[in-house]
């Protein structure tokens, strides 16, 4: 039964405009927030470029370096949470992983974030979580003869699962601690009704069912620790789940890695935005890391046509939590073969990556480029030719190794250029400044990656205007 909420924003704009237009256009007239310094160049490993080379438009991150400084104030009195959509270098979450781990190390652990209770696709993997499901399936749009099917109201991921028959069960395994655990579902006319249980222990029973379609969340506070947490349909009615937020009862940082194998931007856009609206607004980001591009770069999509579906996106961010930061991530280096049988990086990514800036400037969005940050076209194919290799044959995605050394890279950019900021504003953290805190270290990962670039089931099928 599809929710009875309403229609997606107003149609893109074309890209033939001013730059004041644009920007209007993309966040609604958002206030660009105030000048903020160039990234110190501290000396780095000679290896890696120098801070401030890949990261353009910090200025647009001072609403994020704001909330940063408040936990090193230990003035914070929630956390400071990152939410990034992207697609499977994301949903892989072994360079978001990286990041979680260095930002959480000086600013403090907020929790592991929003992860699936269930298994929203099959082979679903993410770093220190597992998950399971009995009865429940996995529900996401699909495309059908060109056209969008589904409601549009799968959560945060843009995946959720469906279970309706008596004892269909639902289960997550997060090995990272957390003290409170909230559930978000959908609440709906006939919905059913479920049991909630962390470890074992029963947290008590939730109805689903509600006169209007709308955005539902159930919190329970739990012992510190991992947990084992486990929903139960009670098989009155249908039960729709799209994960569970696991923090800290104390502030900190938390990386929530939203990514869909096979996504381009057109995926999040074929959501409801009604719905994301309300989703990322409970969310409350600090920072919203949009990071598509590596499928664009290998598919037909044209320059034009990919623009304005990344202003029609980033607007939509805009609308649903103008008081976050935006950072628009450019895609790593993805190569083809040449008629030689040599490996040349895709042309296309050039123009992908020249559209993001574009974006990012005129929208008020910080802009990362990962292809300068790890060394320009070229470095993927000698990453995969190393031994061991940092990337992986297909000359698209990374070993471990090459994940965690995007993340390192991006996180230093982007801690040097808050370093920066924080000098500029003199913000003293004198000696109640928050000490490293202790981060576990990556769990182990599978030798195959999760993902292919090409869109393939499960994912959100990319739409086409």
């Amino acid at each position: 039964m599809a929710p009875a909420l309403t229609a997606c924003g107003d149609p893109a704009p074309a890209t033939n405009v001013s730059d004041d237009a644009f920007a209007a256009m993309a966040r609604l007239g958002r206030p660009k927030p105030a000048g903020v310094p160039s990234p110190v160049n501290a000396a780095p490993p000679a290896e890696i470029p120098r801070p401030g080379i890949a990261l353009k438009n910090d200025q647009a991150l001072e609403r994020f370096y704001q909330a940063l400084a408040t936990l090193e104030e230990r003035s914070a009195t929630t956390d400071v949470r990152i939410v990034q959509f992207g697609d499977s270098h994301t949903a892989a979450d072994l360079e978001t992983g990286e990041v979680r781990r260095e930002l959480q190390a000086r600013f403090g652990d907020g929790g592991r974030g929003f992860v699936p209770l269930g298994e929203p696709y099959k082979n679903y993997y993410q770093e220190g979580v597992r998950v399971g499901s009995s009865g429940f399936k996995g529900e996401h749009g699909k495309l059908v003869h060109g056209h969008q099917t589904g409601d549009g109201a799968y959560g945060l991921i843009g995946m959720s699962v469906v279970g309706s028959r008596p004892g269909a069960r639902a289960w997550t395994d997060a090995k990272t601690p957390s003290s409170r655990i909230e559930l978000a579902y959908l609440a709906q006319p006939g919905g059913g009704s479920l049991d909630l249980s962390v470890d074992g222990r029963s947290y008590g029973r939730v109805s689903t069912a509600s006169p209007d379609f709308a955005s539902a969340f159930q919190l329970v506070d739990v012992p510190e620790g991992p947990h084992h947490i486990e929903a139960v349909a009670m098989g009155d009615g249908e039960v729709r789940m799209f994960g569970v937020a696991l923090d800290r009862s104390a502030p900190g940082i938390s990386l929530d890695a939203l990514g869909i194998n096979g996504a381009r931007i057109t995926t999040p856009l074929s959501w409801n935005e009604t719905h994301l609206e309300a989703q990322l607004r409970h969310r409350d980001p600090a920072l919203v890391v949009l990071a598509f591009g590596t499928n664009e770069a290998g598919d037909d999509t044209s320059a034009s046509t990919y623009e304005r579906e990344l202003i029609e996106l980033v607007g939509r961010v805009g609308r649903a939590v103008p008081n976050a930061s935006c950072l628009l991530l450019g895609p790593a280096d993805r190569a083809g073969k040449t008629t030689d049988g040599g490996w040349q990086t895709m042309p296309k990514l050039l123009e992908v990556i020249d559209s993001q800036a574009r974006v990012a400037a005129a929208a008020g969005c910080a802009f990362y480029d990962q292809l300068a940050a790890m060394g320009g076209p070229g470095t993927i194919a000698s990453w995969a030719s190393e031994s061991p290799a940092r990337a992986r044959p297909d000359h698209v995605h990374f070993s471990l190794e090459g994940y965690h050394q995007l993340g390192a890279l991006f996180s230093r950019d982007v801690l040097a250029s808050y370093d920066g900021w924080r000098r500029a504003h003199g913000v003293d953290l004198g000696p109640g400044t928050m000490p490293p805190a202790a981060v576990p270290p990556p769990a182990s990962v599978p030798s195959v990656l999760p993902g292919d670039p090409e869109p393939a089931e499960p994912s959100v099928a990319a739409l086409r205007p």
